[in-house]
């Protein structure tokens, strides 16, 4: 386990079980031995073991991780239940788990849709020599039209250990395709080559110089530089630094500049790692940055591919809402804004880990790395990474922004009604900004600039925070309420396109605020100029594709409307400087910035009424025999405008249940609910709650039954 090898870890784990099974700490090990080895089914079954004894109490990620061996191993609805519970059981909603349990729920609905209708794409898994059964990863076409690519390999003796720990590592390899049989693959050059584990190859833009990673045991991988035509030696590249590992390079010509994209764990991202992008600057790294928490997530985020000719950013990641472990998803870069991932959907995705995305739209042919089943394995069906191949027909091919819309996987209904649920319940959704902005010093109530650009104006001010103010507060408030702020608006954005799309009308409820530094009466105009800065955006955002609904052109008649609620200083808190010399604390304390926003603190669905509400109903019971078994019959009635399935319930005790009808319930049709109650309740009054979950709207229904138990 120390040294990394995780199969045979697993291996001499589970001969100390056969000697003592019962042995709960064993058990833990064999479990995380297992998922660091990509054995989803045994891990699982040790996690489960481990949490039905322990109960998360000495070990605390046992559930969790349950809930990620079970969706790499594709038991969406045992891994949804898994995850539910995660959920529950979390009581700060904001932390890392809870975000993480309502990705993954949300993963489960989008799984199942993507397996149910695959997208068109053919999949080619390479063949042998350039798949085997060891590890290959990495595909790129170098500047040579060859394939480059990284292979761990090894020799195995026959009990599936390596012979030699020494002469397992990974080497850069390169193949080339002829009469559709590929060569076999050749070992780069010793400069490349020479020590510790290399792989991920890119080139710079005038060909001259490949980036790579090399990795030495005992100090952080990094990204190193060399001559192409095999002369001089590999250097580390100058500009990203020691501490950090920096690895997965890939340059691109962004707006004339040589750009750099690179993952690292450095300080200064969302999690734990993240996508970083730089400057080439005569073969040094400047100006290093992460990408925006749009891309970036508290979990972990890999492999970025840019293609500049749709303005697409590929990439992988473990945390946003995906079918397995690391999932592909592409991010466009729109008004200067990368727009919210979108899941690549089946067959690119799979339960299992899908990285290192590629796209070179000249050949129309895209590379990934999977060790789905399938892959050649030799000690697991999914132990082992291999390279595969796509093609992309004419109406999944990315276009630029200013072209058409690139056409994608969309969000499942279900999928759709569960983001806005959870959107709705994280309200308000606050977005703030910089000291008497936009258009500092004016009586105007307009404004000409959208959200993004005072977002990224307001960001590039913390230095100045930082030197004015508390550090390390004030780097939780730009990570934890400004960054959280634009990454729930374009998950909204989301929400609002599919909901508009299926003809409802929606009307967004804004609130604003501003910190006591100004004249109450130019408070609320600067508020006023805030919201409209937003209704800008949404009508830019996604290449203008809610402009139509927000402008009442739109062909289906849904239109995006927004209910303005300005206010200043009323509101404000007492304690909050109004002293224009005391900048310090009023306009650099946290205190101060946590005033200078607008709050979303209601998205309504403007659904027509075509009967009773079906969102809350009870039922007064009268006297109930303890023990003694009961049913009552609720009618729900689908007042939507397009059909709608109850999809699963929830109790508040043990003692009632749902009996919920199958398949679609169309518009303006009804259907019975009968819940059951089991009579044991203690003596006294009784009011009991299901909720039942659909995949339209609304999106949760209450029903509860009051009464009087008596003996």
């Amino acid at each position: 386990m120390e040294r990394g090898e995780y199969f045979g870890a697993s291996r001499f784990y589970a001969g100390a079980l056969n000697l003592d099974g019962g042995r709960m700490s064993l058990q833990w090990k064999q479990a995380e031995a297992c998922r660091l080895s990509n054995q989803y089914d045994k891990a699982a079954e040790l996690y489960q073991r481990v949490y039905g004894k322990d109960a998360g109490r000495t070990y605390t990620d046992a559930l969790r991780w349950l809930g990620e061996m079970q969706l790499s191993n594709g038991e969406y609805d045992t891994a949804e239940k898994t995850w539910e519970r995660v959920l529950q059981k979390e009581k700060d909603k904001n932390s890392f788990a809870a975000q993480r349990a309502r990705n993954a729920i949300a993963g489960c609905a989008i799984a199942r849709e993507a397996l149910a209708a695959p997208r068109d794409i053919p999949l080619e898994h390479l063949p042998q020599p350039v798949n085997t059964y060891d590890s290959e990863f990495g595909a790129r076409i170098g500047p040579d039209s060859a394939l480059y690519f990284s292979s761990l390999r090894s020799e195995l003796n026959k009990d599936g250990e390596v012979v030699d720990t020494s002469a397992y590592r990974t080497v850069l390899l390169r193949s080339r395709e002829s009469a559709a049989t590929w060569g076999k693959p050749e070992a780069l050059d010793g400069a490349i080559n020479g020590q510790g584990d290399n792989g991920n190859a890119t080139w710079t833009l005038d060909g001259r110089h490949i980036l790579f990673t090399r990795c030495i045991s005992g100090t952080p991988c990094r990204i190193f530089i060399a001559p192409i035509d095999g002369g001089g030696v590999a250097i580390p590249l100058p500009g990203l630094g020691d501490e950090h590992n920096s690895t997965q390079a890939m340059v691109v010509d962004w707006d004339d500049r040589e750009m750099l994209l690179f993952v690292s764990d450095r300080p200064g991202g969302q999690g734990g790692m993240d996508i970083w992008q730089a400057r080439l600057e005569q073969g040094k790294a400047v100006e290093l940055a992460p990408l925006p928490s749009t891309v970036n997530s508290a979990g972990n985020e890999r492999s970025p591919w840019y293609e500049p000719a749709s303005n697409t950013l590929w990439f992988s990641s473990d945390f946003h809402p995906g079918m397995g472990g690391y999932d592909i998803f592409t991010s466009t870069f729109t008004n200067d804004v990368f727009q919210t991932p979108v899941n690549a959907g089946c067959p690119l995705n799979s339960p299992a880990n899908d990285l290192y995305p590629t796209y070179y739209p000249a050949r129309n042919e895209g590379w990934l790395t999977s060790n789905r089943i399938g892959s050649f394995a030799a000690k697991g069906e999914t132990c082992c990474n291999d390279l595969y191949r796509f093609r992309l027909a004419a109406e999944d091919v990315p276009t630029s922004p200013d072209d058409e819309p690139i056409a994608r996987v969309n969000s499942s209904v279900h999928a759709s009604a569960k983001r806005m649920d959870e959107l709705r319940q994280r309200l308000p959704l606050k977005l703030y900004f910089h000291n008497d902005d936009p258009e500092p010093r004016s009586w105007s109530t307009t404004t000409t600039q959208d959200y993004a650009t005072t977002y990224r104006r307001y960001r590039a001010l913390i230095p100045e925070y930082e030197q004015a103010g508390d550090v390390e507060a004030l780097r939780h408030f730009f990570r934890d309420d400004v960054d959280r702020g634009y990454l729930e608006l374009a998950e909204l954005v989301i929400a609002l396109r599919e909901a508009l799309n299926d003809g409802i009308p929606v009307v967004l409820d804004v609130r604003g605020h501003a910190s006591p530094l100004a004249a109450n009466d130019y408070n609320i105009n600067l508020s006023t100029r805030r919201i409209e800065s937003l209704r800008n955006h949404l009508r830019l955002v996604g290449g203008g594709s809610l402009r139509p609904y927000m402008d009442g052109s739109a062909e289906n008649g849904a239109t995006l409307s927004i209910n303005m609620l300005p206010y200043g200083e009323d509101q404000a808190p007492p304690g909050i400087s109004d002293d224009v010399r005391d900048l310090k604390r009023s306009v650099y304390a946290v205190e101060a910035a946590r005033e200078r926003r607008i709050s979303i603190e209601a998205v309504r669905l403007m659904l027509p009424q075509q009967g009773p509400s079906v969102e809350f109903q009870k039922q007064q019971v009268g006297n109930l025999k303890q023990d003694e078994e009961r049913s009552f019959t609720f009618t729900i009635r689908n007042q939507g405008m397009r059909a709608m399935r109850l999809l699963d319930s929830k109790a508040d005790c043990g003692c009632t249940a749902a009996e919920l009808p199958q398949g679609d319930i169309l518009p303006g049709h009804s259907v019975p609910v009968v819940l059951h109650f089991n009579g044991r309740a203690p003596e006294g009054h009784l009011d009991r709650t299901i909720t039942i979950r659909t995949n339209g709207v609304p999106e949760r229904i209450e029903l509860t039954i009051e009464g009087e138990i008596v003996p």
